[in-house]
């Protein structure tokens, strides 16, 4: 590029996530690379306490809104206020990520003349049930099996016309922006097959943002110092093997279904402890649940925790429930310290886990069939040993971050260059 459009003085780039500890989290790198390269990095974001990291790494912060999609009058607040954000930074490059900021984002940056346009999504409503309206509650005061039919049937009934307008959206939305990224393979062929997005503007990063392999990081010789982490997180020395769980622990999340693999497995492998952390959002209901195995001295649960190697140098398995919306990263943090997953057969864990090599894929869908898949591995430690090292190979050489980095700079230089020279 020659020289800025416009007349700028710089090259600007802004970034639009939910939350700004998930920028310095996942993108801190990539945004310090832009930097050294001469860009003005800016990041536009909602919860978190991440913005003094940034400030320190050259990086201007803001916060914004990022309300509830319920909430229009919220939705639309924050869309002004992001509009006018980018209307006073006149960047050459937005990149947003995530449902509640693609289409605000996207909006408001071709509203400001915004050069280029990029937008990340992890899922995508169209296929799977978009809407659930729980009646379950009524259960109490009503025949459980009438109200289980009668759930079915609004969530059907509301559901096919919210994927349709959902169809749309997705589509308007692939037409205002230059590069549509996802991060599954059953993404990818999703949007394809379902004609949403154009093959020119498709582009594909499995894994989200790659996984950090010098923080994640495996000695080159001998044992990952299992028994070490295992005494500084102050976990049970009577515990054999331990089985580790690191996301938000919600129904969405398959908080339900780690719940009952925990208590199902601790009746097969009594000698088995459960490491559980929380990223991200908790359910009442479920922690009370975890509370309990945690004072039965089955569960060790750490709360708030920014997940360090130490985590999971202290697993042999990661288990892993969550539905394809879940943030996979913690499965190429495992594999990268040799720590297998075993997962439901979901679009997240089948992009990332060859079944058999680096992991096991449960195609139940329920805490016995995920205990059983689980079972099996602790019950062949050999097994177990081989896939930890595939995994940590596969991930090294397809999923770090640097390699994800590369690809993504790569793309923003190419449309750059496209649109800046019109």
């Amino acid at each position: 590029m020659d020289e800025p459009a416009d007349g700028q003085d710089v090259f600007r780039v802004a970034f639009l996530a939910r939350s700004v500890d998930e920028v310095v989290q996942r993108y801190l790198s990539r945004l310090s690379r832009l930097r050294d390269e001469g860009f003005e990095v800016h990041v536009l974001a909602g919860e978190g306490e991440g913005f003094d990291e940034l400030a320190a790494a050259g990086i201007e912060a803001r916060k914004i809104p990022v309300k509830s999609p319920a909430n229009i009058a919220g939705l639309t607040g924050a869309y002004f206020i992001i509009q006018a954000h980018l209307l006073e930074m006149r960047p050459v490059l937005v990149h947003s990520f995530g449902h509640r900021l693609a289409w605000q984002g996207t909006f408001a940056a071709r509203q400001a003349g915004v050069p280029a346009v990029f937008t990340t999504l992890d899922y995508h409503w169209l296929e799977e049930d978009p809407i659930h309206l729980p009646l379950g509650p009524l259960a109490l005061v009503g025949v459980p099996g009438v109200v289980g039919r009668a759930e079915q049937g609004l969530n059907t009934a509301v559901g096919t016309p919210y994927r349709i307008a959902m169809r749309r959206a997705y589509r308007w939305l692939a037409e205002q922006v230059d590069r549509y990224v996802v991060t599954t393979e059953f993404d990818f062929q999703l949007v394809q097959d379902m004609d949403v997005v154009p093959p020119k503007k498709l582009e594909i990063s499995i894994g989200g943002a790659g996984v950090d392999l010098d923080r994640f990081s495996f000695p080159e010789q001998g044992d990952p110092r299992r028994q070490e982490a295992r005494r500084s997180l102050a976990l049970p020395g009577q515990w054999r093997h331990v089985v580790g769980y690191v996301g938000p622990l919600t129904r969405r999340h398959g908080t339900e279904q780690l719940v009952e693999t925990i208590e199902s497995l601790r009746h097969t492998h009594p000698a088995t402890g459960w490491l559980v952390v929380r990223r991200g959002k908790i359910a009442d209901g479920q922690a009370r649940r975890l509370r309990r195995l945690e004072r039965d001295g089955v569960v060790k649960l750490f709360e708030e925790r920014r997940v360090d190697a130490e985590i999971y140098r202290a697993m042999d398995i990661l288990a892993w429930p969550g539905r394809p919306s879940t943030p996979h990263d913690a499965i190429l943090e495992a594999a990268a310290l040799a720590v297998p997953t075993v997962s439901f057969d979901t679009p997240g864990g089948r992009s990332l886990i060859d079944d058999g090599q680096t992991g096991r894929l449960v195609f139940e869908e329920s805490g016995e069939g995920l205990a059983a898949g689980l079972a099996r591995l602790l019950n062949d430690p050999k097994y177990l040993r081989d896939l930890g090292r595939r995994a940590r190979s596969r991930a090294g050489m397809r999923y770090s971050r640097d390699a994800v980095d590369d690809h993504m700079l790569r793309l923003y230089d190419r449309v750059l260059d496209e649109a800046m020279r019109g």
